[in-house]
């Protein structure tokens, strides 16, 4: 029961993440290079929590390339972010979604401030 629960969600996870209409995604790409792919299969907060938090909520999506979302440590991406819509927007695509991302980010537990930092470590080179 519990394999199939978790194949389930994994699942769910992998279609979630996969990426949407092209249209969408598009204008947001910065593509990283092999050093940044590598750096987000690797890059964990160092705070035990929000390592917690991400590695449920935001590790599928945000260390794995080609799935439409910015890598984590691909600050290149996550900058024009920041120029588009600075954190309040940010953390708004957060609230309500944002292409392949639903509704508050897998973490309906989350409070502002968790995504803020989350966001904080993820746009940032080499921070762990």
């Amino acid at each position: 029961m519990v394999r199939t629960f978790t194949a389930t969600l994994l699942l769910a996870c992998m279609c979630a993440c996969s990426r949407g209409a092209e249209e969408i995604a598009a204008p947001e790409i910065v593509e990283p290079d092999a050093a940044h792919i590598a750096l987000a299969e690797t890059m964990v907060p160092a705070d035990a929590g929000l390592a917690a938090i991400y590695d449920r909520s935001c590790r599928a999506c945000h260390a794995l390339n080609g799935l439409g979302a910015p890598l984590t440590g691909h600050s290149a991406a996550w900058e024009m972010r920041f120029e588009q819509r600075g954190m309040d927007g940010l953390l708004t695509s957060i609230h309500s979604g944002r292409g392949t991302m639903p509704a508050m980010g897998y973490c309906p537990d989350c409070t502002d401030d968790d995504f803020k930092s989350l966001i904080e470590f993820m746009a940032t080179e080499g921070q762990s």
